[in-house]
């Protein structure tokens, strides 16, 4: 036996539908409730498999009753019996937690067979109904193929131009690169520069200051000629080899200044081709 609360704030709609649901020999009506204040109080107290609730009642209406039936007592399920049929209450109801949504000028043994289903655990839509959500699907279906594809053509612009936005900032970003590269490489020159005339200035100096010393000595004090031109050979001889020794040290210094450049020329280029390289990795995926 199925019990049934039946909700509605019209006693003669509460009446017929009674009447209707007791002539079948596996129903019983075992309650009557005008709002859903009243249908709270009483499903409590009666506990009923299925309740029969209409939309449109004062202090609650039935959207607000089913989705409190559903909160407190689950074991009640809830089928609308309503006189609207369009697509905003029916979402609403069954979104409530409605198992079932008929109209009130359904005929009594679609009401019967609704309330058999639904107490077996089916779902169940008037007659009419279905065809009606269907018919609003497909038409929902249509838009939404419409807006995707609109949707992709303003995807492919967009990526257009973000492409050419990443080539831009690319192309700008290894000019901006090979710039400092080229700064850098300057500034390395003048310092060779720099450091290659202080070198020359330091021996000229040097040079100079061993000549004068060399005419000092001459001027005041007689000396052997040929023992002063073995020295002065032998001060020249050990001269020349210091500076041969400074020239080599400058060699090797420009070497590894020649080679610390290349280097840093290759680390900016691997700089700029995997920062080129990560850019485009990023738009791929």
């Amino acid at each position: 036996m199925i019990r049934i609360l039946i909700v509605d704030d019209q006693n003669f709609t509460r009446q017929a539908i009674k009447s209707i649901l007791e002539q079948e020999s596996d129903l019983e009506v075992i309650g009557l409730a005008e709002n859903g204040i009243k249908a709270l109080d009483t499903i409590a107290e009666i506990r009923p498999d299925v309740a029969l609730v209409d939309l449109e009642m004062p202090e609650m209406n039935g959207f607000d009753l089913t989705e409190k039936i559903g909160q407190q007592f689950p074991h009640t399920k809830v089928v609308i019996l309503s006189s609207s049929d369009d697509r905003e209450s029916i979402d609403l109801a069954l979104k409530a937690g409605a198992k079932g949504y008929l109209l009130k000028s359904t005929s009594g043994q679609e009401i019967t067979d609704t309330i058999r289903y639904v107490q077996r655990g089916y779902f169940q839509l008037g007659p009419g109904l279905f065809e009606q959500l269907l018919s609003s699907f497909i038409q929902e279906n249509s838009n939404t193929t419409e807006n995707l594809s609109q949707l992709e053509n303003k995807s492919q612009i967009y990526f257009a131009r973000l492409e050419k936005e990443i080539k831009t900032k690319n192309e700008r970003t290894r000019n901006e690169m090979f710039q400092e590269l080229n700064k850098q490489i300057e500034l390395l020159k003048g310092d060779f520069r720099q450091g290659l005339d202080t070198f020359q200035y330091r021996v000229s100096n040097q040079m100079r200051q061993g000549l004068e010393s060399l005419s000092e000595r001459i001027n005041s004090h007689t000396f052997d000629t040929s023992s002063l031109e073995e020295k002065i050979q032998a001060r020249d001889f050990e001269r020349q080899k210091q500076l041969n020794n400074l020239l080599t040290g400058t060699k090797r210094t420009v070497s590894n200044l020649e080679k610390q450049v290349a280097i840093l020329r290759y680390c900016l280029i691997i700089l700029a081709v995997s920062f080129f390289v990560e850019q485009l990795a990023i738009f791929v995926f």
